[in-house]
């Protein structure tokens, strides 16, 4: 396992982590841990990785971070179809007194800049919505001209919390034209596992919208939904119709959230409001499940970020922060 000081008088270590499984916990302890920080996922995407752990001298580990590489350079953030992934505090950090704990928060990530900028000529994160606290992005090289500045994107996803949650309810919470297409359509919605089908309408989405996917893109949606149903954190929804299937949907989840991953829906069947009945229904299957929010994996495009805040979505800021290679 290998480990670095910044300084000698350094109150933390930076090593790298191997343990899949302690990493994995340290993820589902975390505030800012997700379902994209898992091993199970990111391993699944076929980009060389390094975990690395911040810990005491003593071997506490207080905070850790997924890197995926691009040769010796962090491969470009966010990755594809991984809207975040970051830095996450361990619990215990997360437990201590606000003061305490927005001072340890800010010592951390900046000891993981210094550190990592020795080991990466580059830097780029897309971090959770969860991590609050950009101020030692900002400030680095503060003051300092002719230094390099973190390029801070700001992003954007949307929230349904699933606490006390009650379909009849929540339907007059969304914008009217969900509604109405809700209370119209016939479709049923039930669990799929024609995995070739779904890739098959997600072909056609994008086509009819006059865009073409790459061999390399389908063949990473395919993986991606493959090993997430095979582990059980993932799954197809389909909406039929006269045995006929108008829309389906690839959700995944971890402890507390789940993620509105992928859609498609068959374009000789766009009248039935399908995809609006099979993201409320799947919503309340969410919330059925215990689990807190429902997200829709970012809403930073104009006509699919309207679409995904019309279901009544809290908008959520993340941000991805970018500083180019040095020599």
């Amino acid at each position: 396992m290998n480990t670095k000081n910044s300084s000698n008088a350094s109150p933390y270590v930076l090593r790298t982590c191997t343990d899949m499984l302690a990493w994995d916990a340290l993820v589902d302890a975390s505030p800012q841990g997700h379902v994209f920080s898992k091993a199970v996922f990111f391993q699944c995407l076929g980009s060389p990785y390094t975990c690395y752990e911040v810990t005491t001298p003593q071997g506490e580990v207080l905070a850790g971070a997924v890197i995926l590489e691009d040769g010796s350079c962090m491969a470009r953030a966010p990755f594809a179809f991984t809207p975040h992934q970051g830095i996450v505090f361990a619990n215990s950090v997360a437990q201590q007194p606000s003061q305490k704990r927005m001072t340890v928060e800010f010592r951390i990530t900046t000891f993981l800049i210094q550190t990592l900028l020795d080991i990466y000529p580059n830097f780029s994160m897309a971090l959770s919505p969860f991590f609050k606290d950009i101020r030692p992005f900002l400030w680095h090289n503060y003051g300092l001209e002719g230094k390099p500045k973190f390029e801070v994107k700001h992003r954007y996803t949307g929230h349904v919390h699933l606490q006390n949650f009650e379909l009849t309810e929540f339907l007059t919470t969304v914008r009217t034209v969900r509604r109405q297409e809700y209370k119209k359509s016939q479709v049923q919605i039930q669990q799929s596992d024609d995995l070739q089908l779904f890739l098959s309408l997600y072909q056609q989405t994008f086509e009819r919208q006059g865009l073409t996917i790459d061999v390399d893109t389908m063949g990473l949606v395919q993986k991606i939904c493959e090993q997430a149903m095979a582990q059980g954190y993932g799954y197809l929804s389909a909406a039929i119709l006269d045995d006929h299937t108008a829309s389906m949907a690839f959700f995944i989840s971890d402890a507390r959230c789940s993620y509105y991953l992928f859609g498609a829906n068959d374009p000789a069947m766009r009248e039935t409001n399908a995809s609006s009945k099979l993201l409320l229904d799947n919503i309340a299957l969410s919330a059925q499940k215990g689990l807190q929010i429902f997200d829709f994996v970012g809403v930073n495009s104009p006509q699919r970020g309207d679409f995904k805040l019309s279901f009544n979505a809290e908008l959520v800021p993340y941000q991805e922060v970018h500083l180019q290679p040095h020599a």
